[in-house]
């Protein structure tokens, strides 16, 4: 098996063999796998695994720009802003008849985006986030796209990466417009809050470190990654000086993981020192949002919305306030006086940026 790659399929007890391309997938101790969009690809590497090889996900996409995944149920999302639509693919883990790519049953889930930048699973409430930096909105949806709301479209300029909290029970996302800034508010669009606003310039990447409560963030213009906790306090660098274009980062464990435009690569680090830097895959197309596959990244926990979808009638979102949830419904539906359940048929909506 000359020049094969090896990849670390958590929870697979088999062999997966890929021809054309001789990459073996095999369950073995090591690093988690990275997804990454690569706007014609979406791919998979081992980062662990032997240098300057890939594992096509899904192939022949237009532009295809954030990513995120459902690990329970083997869903990858992906927002192509050509298409101008958010995708999903089932990831075989225990297919041994593989052909071309990992990826089977390809479908659109969102349409009639402009520009879908950011996009994060809610892996708890079964939800998709995104951001959408042309019609300067953050929109929610089931899996499948139904019940779609608009969440927050006041006061947003380029919104660009999300990253989701559900323990939390908030959301975060960069801006980087006129006045660059890191946000946060309630999942449910409540409690907003500026988190950063001061030597910020265009921050692209935003990822959470979930069990230390650190947000860290990439700012390709001033070539760092910094770090804060979750209320934006106690900021510090992890990374200056050596960057040339930092977009997208995740992390896992000790490990945090970014894309670089210009260099067209794959970067680590350790997470609390910025020291241990490696590449990781080099001669990418067009690198760009970035995720560790792994069920660590999206552990398990009762929310007010686990229960019979908190008695909703349609969308049951975590809000950082008591009760901590709140009953809502697709944008133009109102909500009935109960608080639970929606009227039926839709309104003229007019949402102003404003």
């Amino acid at each position: 098996m000359d020049g094969a790659v090896l990849l670390h399929l958590p929870n697979s007890p088999r062999k997966l063999s890929l021809d054309h391309s001789k990459i073996i997938l095999n369950q073995r101790k090591g690093s988690p796998l990275l997804l990454f969009a690569n706007r014609r690809d979406v791919r998979l590497v081992d980062p662990d695994g032997v240098r300057g090889e890939s594992a096509i996900v899904v192939s022949d996409l237009e532009d295809a720009a954030a990513v995120d995944f459902l690990f329970d149920e083997n869903l990858i999302f992906w927002t192509d802003v050509s298409e101008e639509a958010i995708k999903q693919i089932h990831w075989n883990q225990s297919s041994n008849s593989l052909k071309e790519a990992l990826g089977t049953g390809q479908a659109v889930v969102v349409s009639g985006l402009t520009s879908p930048d950011g996009l994060a699973c809610d892996w708890l409430g079964k939800k998709l986030y995104w951001t959408d930096s042309e019609t300067n909105r953050i929109e929610v949806a089931n899996l499948d796209g139904t019940s779609r709301k608009v969440l927050v479209w006041m006061d947003l300029d380029q919104p660009r990466a999300i990253a989701l909290h559900p323990g939390q029970r908030y959301m975060y996302w960069t801006d980087w417009g006129e006045e660059p800034r890191i946000e946060r508010a309630g999942m449910d669009g409540s409690s907003r809050k500026v988190l950063v606003n001061e030597n910020i310039h265009w921050p692209n990447g935003l990822t959470i470190d979930l069990v230390e409560e650190k947000l860290y963030w990439a700012d390709a213009k001033l070539s760092f990654i910094h770090r804060a906790n979750l209320d934006g306090s106690a900021r510090e660098p992890v990374v200056e000086g050596t960057l040339t274009h930092p977009f997208a980062l995740t992390l896992s464990k000790e490990t945090l993981y970014w894309t670089d435009w210009q260099t067209r690569s794959i970067h680590a680090c350790n997470k609390h020192s910025g020291d241990k830097t490696r590449e990781i895959l080099s001669g990418i197309y067009s690198p760009m949002d970035i995720q560790v596959l792994e069920p660590y990244r999206q552990p398990y926990i009762i929310t007010p919305c686990s229960n019979n979808n908190g008695g909703c009638s349609h969308l049951c979102l975590l809000s950082p306030v008591q009760p901590f949830y709140s009953c809502a419904c697709p944008t133009g539906v109102q909500l009935k006086a109960d608080g639970k359940t929606c009227k039926p048929g839709r309104i003229s909506v007019h949402i102003n940026n404003n």
